[in-house]
């Protein structure tokens, strides 16, 4: 989990974002209280609420032998419990989540999405964090990376395809147009980067920010977070087009977690809580 040092580093570098009713909330104790009865809406399996993940981004989703764990475990977890439904999770890699949702194989994806307006094409977003791209470099910083005008002429080990992937290739470019050389790529999978550094295949890597701290916490000075957050943004459940009764009540859900203190509870317990949100918003992102 993030140290507080680093905790209190993400809180300074979000306080800029400008999303509109995006913030932090205070921790609380009161324990989910189930619907007394399941809500009738239209699902993949009645009674159950079928949710698509890629478990590979501690400390939001992983695996600990067959349990699914992590604080996007448990909140939809207590978000369903509110509903009255029980909750499955199904392992399904990151480039297969949308279709999955948007093709009714699950109720709704959670599995650390960015909610930005190209997937607000194929799917509906309930947000529900916020948070950015952080590099992470081997242990002592050796290039001295400092941000993406630094990466210019290194090679990045990044998940194509996600937000973080999508800004190694937009500093690419801005690298190759101003004359330097491109960012070579390295592809991996979510929360893979530090592998492939810690190996000195890759000069840096990018994750979200808690898989970041996560990952440099946990490796013994091994690995280092270089530069500040960045590209502050929402997370958000995933869901199709067609499925708005599913979304407004899972955000109606969400929003009850929250008044509750459930919410800021869950994300306190993964070290987590500096992203919190006070209040919901759908397809909030840019």
């Amino acid at each position: 989990m993030p140290t507080t040092r680093s905790r209190a580093a993400l809180t300074a570098a979000l306080a800029v974002a400008t999303l509109a009713g995006l913030a932090g909330c205070g921790a609380g104790s009161t324990a989910t209280t189930p619907a007394a009865a399941p809500v009738q809406l239209p699902l993949v399996t009645a009674g159950t609420l079928t949710v698509a993940t890629d478990a590979t981004y501690a400390p939001m989703e992983s695996m600990e032998g067959s349990k699914f764990v992590g604080a996007d475990v448990d909140l939809v977890t207590d978000l369903a419990a509110r509903l009255g439904l029980e909750v499955v999770f199904v392992q399904t890699s990151f480039d297969d989540l949308i279709d999955t949702v948007a093709g009714h194989r699950a109720d709704l994806v959670a599995s650390s999405m960015t909610d930005r307006a190209s997937r607000q094409e194929q799917v509906d977003f309930v947000d529900y964090f916020i948070a950015g791209s952080q590099a992470v470099v081997a242990g002592g910083n050796p290039h001295g990376l400092d941000g993406p005008g630094t990466w210019c002429g290194r090679t990045a080990a990044v998940n194509l395809g996600t937000t973080n992937g999508d800004l190694v290739l937009a500093q690419s470019a801005l690298c190759t147009g101003s004359g330097e050389a491109p960012v070579a790529v390295v592809e991996v999978p979510n929360g893979k980067s530090a592998d492939v550094v810690a190996a000195g295949r890759a000069d840096f890597g990018v994750e979200d920010y808690p898989s970041a701290a996560a990952l440099a916490d946990a490796s013994g000075g091994t690995l280092a977070l270089a530069g500040r957050p960045l590209q502050a943004a929402p997370y958000g459940l995933a869901f199709a087009k067609d499925r708005t009764d599913l979304r407004d009540a899972v955000q109606r859900a969400l929003q009850e977690s929250i008044a509750s203190g459930r919410y800021a509870e869950i994300l306190q317990a993964h070290g987590v809580e500096a992203a919190a949100l006070t209040t919901t918003a759908l397809n909030g992102g840019a």
